[in-house]
This record gives C-alpha cells, structure tokens and sequence, in this order.
C-alpha cells in the first residue's frame, strides 16, 4: 500500500497521480501498464514514484482498493434492499452494478475497464473478502437458511459473489448477452437456493 510520504502530499499532487494512473490501468493490461507513461501525465519524477508505491503491483492494489470500496457499499445495500435474504442478494447486486455502469458512475466504470483490460483476473482481487465477509454476514438473515457454522456461512457467501462476479465480468466484457448473464446468474442462485434453504414443512 502507498508510504506514508504519498498520503502527505497535496491533494491535487496525489489527485492527478492517481488519475494517471487510472487512466493508464483502464486503456492497458497490467502487463503492458507503463510507470513511465504514468509519470510522465502525472508530471513527476521516477524517483518520486517510489517513494510512493513499492511498485506497479503496489499502485494497482491500491488503484482496486479504493474503487472496490464502492462495490462493498453495493453489496451491502444489494442485501439491506432483500431484507437480509441473503440468497436474493446476488440478482440485486448484479443489477445495481450495471444500473451504475449505464449511468456512467465513475467507480463502476472503473472496475469494468479494468477487468476489460485484464480478462481472466481473480476476481477476488476486486473485492476483499477477508475482511468483507463479516460486515455481510452481520446483515443478513440466517433464519432461513440450512446453514450450520460460520465456515458454512463464508463458503455459501464465497459461492455466492463469486458467481455474481462471473455473470458481471461475463457481462462487462460482452462475452455473452446482458440478458444471458443474468439468466445464468438466476439459474445459479435457484439450484443453491433448493441446496441451502430450509424447507418449509407441509401443514
């Protein structure tokens, strides 16, 4: 993550590195991502870079990080909005995620340009699932659901974003139509859904 040198500087001196940066990460693959095309926008010194990142790797973690945050803050309103259901979240999710991206939000953007960029990624790396698996799990509603343990809880959450981060990257890179995503997003969540809810018993 940045120094403590780069979090002291001016904000317009940081705002400008960071929107070269973001540029840069958006129009190339990370393997082709230039530090001195960075720089050169950003108008600093290469010596300065590294008194800021440890490296390209450094600056990207950090670039995911901050626009994933976002994504965090949707898939916590995706579940508030199910009413903790927490295997109707992914389709909201998936939704809100592409209602942004069609209005243009920056931080969604972002986030689809880049894994453009990089198809093939972990898609973990858009997320932080270490530490953002309990502020889910906190919010939603267990009652329900077949589940026994927090490691189950965890795994059912990691089946459950990994799936909606396929049809989403599926969809922002136009593998397949929108509509197909989401229907194989659908098809996921109602075979987990046989799988992990408790049924109810007949009168």
């Amino acid at each position: 993550m940045p120094s403590t040198t780069f979090f002291n500087l001016p904000p317009p001196k940081r705002e400008r590195l960071l929107r070269a940066a973001v540029s840069e990460f958006i129009q190339k693959p990370f393997n082709e991502v230039s530090i001195n095309r960075i720089i050169r926008v950003a108008g600093i010194p290469r010596g300065s870079f590294y008194q800021y990142f440890e490296d390209k790797s450094d600056l990207f973690r950090y670039i995911l990080d901050y626009f994933s945050k976002q994504l965090e803050k949707a898939i916590l309103s995706s579940l508030d909005a199910c009413g903790g259901d927490l295997l109707a979240a992914p389709l909201t999710l998936f939704d809100t995620v592409l209602t942004c991206i069609r209005e243009n939000r920056l931080e969604f953007q972002v986030l689809t340009s880049i894994v453009r960029q990089n198809v093939g990624m972990d898609a973990g790396q858009l997320w932080d699932f270490t530490s953002g698996a309990q502020a889910v799990l906190d919010r939603a509603d267990m009652s329900r659901l077949n589940i026994a343990g927090q490691e189950e809880q965890i795994a059912l959450l990691d089946l459950l974003l990994s799936s909606t981060a396929q049809a989403l990257m599926a969809a922002s890179c136009g593998k397949l139509p929108l509509e197909k995503c989401r229907k194989r997003l659908e098809t996921k969540m109602s075979i987990i859904r046989r799988g992990a809810e408790i049924k109810e018993e007949p009168c």
